[in-house]
Formats: structure tokens, C-alpha cells, sequence
């Protein structure tokens, strides 16, 4: 699963990385502890409504999914992450596999690691940023404002991630990247290519073991991703 992350890489760096064409307002600054609700950066490339080429844009979005029929925001509190084996299927979140597929960037996750009643964080990151499979949602608020929400994609943990955590989020391949966004592509066949190629896109990932304080959502800074000794 993946219930907190960092996004440490600053806006200025990810459009260079996300070939970004335009960037929102009220990008959010870099987080080093990233729960569900909060504001993140996200990658969308929606369909264009001319004949125009498609615009690739960095945006903010809320984390925990809110689809157009929702009654209430709080409908996202559940749905920061979406199986890929079942999100094709789920009215959540089906239409958004179909056509609203996204690029959550991230410098790495946290996971926790379960022994008896003892939970052990760990990051797990890569040498560079990375980018989670997400899906968003426009959703319309009762002032008449629109809120951008997005959810990220799991999958089974596989390699040496299994022995962390059962679950891991679905790290897209920057090879990958053009057709997960394009809406023109067949969104069960893009889910299904990106699941197929993850073990060996997060076989070259690395992890650690961190301060328990990242378990407080009020912990704050880049010494939370920091190794730390292990007895």
C-alpha cells in the first residue's frame, strides 16, 4: 500500500523531469511526509477539446480520490489508493482508468513492517524521482469551485519490497510514462502493461529503515528519510 510518501524534488526540477507544457497555481513546497488528504503535485495530459496537440500539466490536487458523483469530499478519505487488480471495475474508479490517468511524483514512500505488535518504517526510493500510477478527479465543491483529486495505484509487492510490506504502489517506468497518460490509449491495457513491467522497474530500488517519528504526521523535514541504526 502506500498511506505516506515524499516529494522532496522542487516544482521548479519536476517540470524539467515530467517534460511539463504548464504548470497550475498553488503548487504545493516540498514534503517529506505526505498523508492522504493533503495537497500533492500531479501529472495529467487530459484530452484536448480542439485539434490541438495534448498539453502535459503539473497540477495540485487533494490525495484521496473524490469522483464527479460524490456527495461529499469525505468521500476521498477512503480512497487515497486504488487496487489495480479491481480499479477497472469499481465505479470509484473506473472511468478514471478509462480516460483521467495520472503521474504522482514522488522521491520515495514510506512503508511499515510488521513483527508482532512492533512496526518498523522503512523508505524505499530510488536514485532519482519516481512516479506513482495515479488517477484523478475533477469534483465539483457546493461554493462552485472544482477540486482536482487524484488516487495512487497498488499492486502486490514483489523482490525484496515482499518482505517490507505485502502491497506496494505502482511505480511507472519513464519509458512507460507517454502511454500511462495518453487518454487515447486503452486505459485496461495501459493498467496492465504498467502492472506487468513493475517488478523489474522497482527491483532497482533501494530501502532503509527511519525514524519512528515519521509515523506523526507533524514530523516534518529531510531528516525523516535518514537511516538509522538497527539492532
Amino acid at each position: 500500500m502506500c498511506g505516506r510518501y515524499v516529494v522532496a524534488t522542487p516544482t521548479s526540477d519536476l517540470v524539467g523531469l515530467f517534460e511539463i507544457d504548464e504548470a497550475g497555481a498553488d503548487l504545493p513546497e516540498p514534503n517529506w511526509n505526505i498523508p492522504p488528504t493533503t495537497t500533492v503535485p500531479i501529472v495529467v495530459e487530459p484530452a484536448p477539446r480542439d485539434d490541438g496537440p495534448p498539453i502535459r500539466r503539473l497540477e495540485a490536487a487533494r490525495w484521496g480520490l473524490v469522483p464527479a458523483w460524490a456527495d461529499d469530499v469525505s468521500v476521498g478519505q477512503r480512497a487515497f489508493n486504488a487496487r489495480s487488480e479491481s480499479a477497472a471495475s469499481k465505479p470509484m474508479f473506473r472511468d478514471a482508468v478509462r480516460e483521467r490517468r495520472a503521474l504522482v511524483p514522488a522521491d520515495g514512500w514510506f512503508e511499515w513492517h510488521r513483527e508482532g505488535e512492533a512496526k518498523t518504517p522503512h523508505y524505499v526510493h530510488g536514485d532519482a524521482p519516481i512516479s506513482f500510477a495515479g488517477l484523478y478527479a475533477w469534483w465539483k465543491q457546493p461554493d462552485g469551485t472544482w477540486l482536482l483529486s487524484t488516487s495512487i495505484l497498488t499492486t502486490a509487492a514483489t523482490g525484496a519490497l515482499a518482505e517490507i510490506h505485502e502491497r506496494m504502489p505502482l511505480v511507472v517506468s519513464p519509458e512507460m510514462r507517454d502511454a500511462w497518460l495518453d487518454p487515447t490509449e486503452d486505459g485496461e491495457a495501459a493498467l496492465e502493461a504498467v502492472v506487468a513491467e513493475a517488478p523489474g522497474v522497482v527491483a532497482d530500488l533501494s530501502s532503509h529503515v527511519v525514524d519512528r517519528r515519521v509515523g506523526n504526521v507533524r514530523e516534518q523535514g529531510p531528516d525523516l528519510i535518514a537511516a538509522v541504526a538497527t539492532e
